[in-house]
């Protein structure tokens, strides 16, 4: 009869340290995912604005020198 209320409880601490470790890995899986997925953002951001404004720029650029300015 002891015995039981020694195991019950262990067994609960046992299982629920278990289940915080299996949460704590899943999220740091997410997190990694997730810094992974800002740095491709980081850098590819730069070299699309840069494809988006270079044309833009050309044909300011040929404009002021139609224009005179």
């Amino acid at each position: 009869m002891a015995l039981e209320y020694i195991i019950g409880p262990v067994l609960a601490l046992l299982l629920g340290m278990k289940f915080t470790d299996f949460k704590s890995k899943e999220k740091d899986a997410k997190i990694v995912e997730l810094e992974n997925k800002i740095q491709l953002i980081e850098t590819e951001t730069p070299k699309k604005m840069m494809a988006t404004l270079v044309p833009v720029a050309k044909a300011v650029q040929k404009l002021n020198q139609e224009i005179g300015l």
